[in-house]
């Protein structure tokens, strides 16, 4: 099926490589306490890191803030479980997605800011 419009080329122009982290969380209990056994598979995703737009941040109430980021990609991300992209020295959980692969071929998905990691 021919797409409507065809964004392939730019979104490459503008996409870099970032770190898809799958993230797992188990455990146990010990003595008592839960003891946290933390399992995160990794790959190399590449897409389009933009900042959240003003529009977006003040229309989800509190949700969003000008540290979160917009992701589009060509690939499709699972939601469940927890998968995060770390870029920039920052890690991001993805959040919620829309799916324009029937009209246009990507995937644009919100990422919420988690953690900074030591360069």
């Amino acid at each position: 099926m021919k797409k409507l419009f065809d964004f392939k080329k730019l979104i490459k122009k503008y996409s870099v490589s970032c770190e898809l982290l799958e993230e797992t969380a188990s455990g146990s209990y010990v003595g008592g306490e839960w003891v946290p056994e933390s399992a995160a598979q990794s790959q190399t995703i590449t897409g389009a890191v933009i900042p959240m737009t003003t529009k977006k941040i003040y229309q989800s109430g509190g949700t969003y803030t000008e540290q979160d980021r917009e992701f589009i990609t060509l690939s499709k991300i699972p939601l469940e479980p927890h998968r995060f992209i770390v870029y920039g020295g920052a890690k991001y959980q993805v959040q919620e997605s829309t799916d324009y692969s029937d009209y246009a071929g990507f995937y644009v998905y919100n990422l919420k800011r988690v953690g900074v990691f030591e360069r």
